[in-house]
């Protein structure tokens, strides 16, 4: 019932070599070197081999021209870089650029991997160049440095890391219920669990009644820290918890929520073993949201076997 696999996204498949990342002459070998891999993206999209399900596609250097790149490590055979490249790679029968989400969901459908986080990191990390080229100090040019994961001023010589946006998402219990909202631009049906950005100065348990407080005016008491997961768009780190209301009426945010509701295990354990309509769906196995809707009800499970 409950994922003990990480959440997608997560399980980064090979050995990043942070301890490499300061040593710009082994770097520039491992770059230019015949058996390294590099995956190209276009609008945060991967190519992908798509002849037998879904794999990267690999290229030389010398096939190639590299706007930006970004060191992401080595397995056994090769060395592997992210690309962003300014010549025109064309898609065909075989290859094609295919969005991380189309990725992630076929990869849960048929099994964990940890491509997809491999996938991701290239992703989070190329985007974040493509938007931080100037100093947030002085407003000069930066220049992308150890592997990529970080970026120098030349003027100031502020050293930038990559960002991450920390979100808290939370299965809001109370007994054998849970509580589920509903977005306006999830797909028909679909309730998830609730979630929101943390703000500065916030612990983890602090962002969580705030933020169910505010989405749907449940006050909240103990909050568990369950699991958590790399979420690349563009670039969160997902904080899953569970944790228990002190109160049932349930007083929504519109610019947040378009509905809320409280579901017992009996029906959600139904949809889940059905697969739902358009009236009521459970979160896609792609999502954090789902693996903690899976935790909920094999904690009422157990509950229920030792009552």
């Amino acid at each position: 019932m409950f994922h003990k696999d990480p959440c997608v996204f997560a399980g980064y498949p090979i050995d990043p070599l942070d301890e490499l990342r300061g040593n710009e002459k082994i770097l520039n070998s491992m770059f230019r070197a015949d058996s390294t891999r590099f995956i190209i993206y276009r609008d945060g999209s991967p190519m992908m081999d798509v002849s037998a399900g879904l794999e990267p596609c690999y290229f030389n250097l010398s096939e190639i021209d590299v706007i930006n790149h970004v060191f992401l490590g080595k397995d056994e055979n090769f060395t592997y870089f992210a690309a962003e490249v300014t010549n025109v790679i064309e898609e065909h029968t075989n290859r094609k650029y295919v969005d991380l989400r189309t990725i992630a969901r076929e990869i849960a459908a048929n099994g964990f991997s940890g491509m997809p986080s491999l996938l991701a990191k290239g992703k989070m990390l190329l985007d974040w160049h493509t938007r931080h080229n100037y100093c947030a100090n002085c407003g000069a040019k930066t220049n992308c440095i150890k592997g990529g994961h970080s970026r120098l001023c030349g003027e100031c010589e502020t050293e930038h890391f990559p960002r991450v946006d920390p979100v808290v998402i939370m299965m809001v219990v109370r007994g054998d219920k849970c509580l589920l909202g509903r977005s306006p631009h999830f797909l028909p049906g679909v309730y998830s669990a609730l979630a929101g950005f943390m703000e500065p100065g916030e612990t983890i348990e602090e962002a969580v009644r705030r933020e169910v407080w505010e989405e749907a005016g449940i006050e909240v008491g103990k909050v568990d820290y369950i699991k958590s997961q790399p979420w690349p768009f563009p670039s969160s780190l997902m904080i899953g918890t569970i944790c228990e209301a002190l109160n049932e009426d349930i007083n929504i945010d519109n610019d947040e929520l378009e509905d809320a509701k409280w579901f017992d295990k009996k029906v959600l354990q139904e949809v889940l073993d059905e697969g739902g309509n358009d009236q009521f769906r459970v979160p896609e196995r792609l999502a954090i949201a789902r693996h903690l809707l899976e935790y909920h009800l094999l904690e009422t499970w157990i509950k229920d076997q030792v009552d």
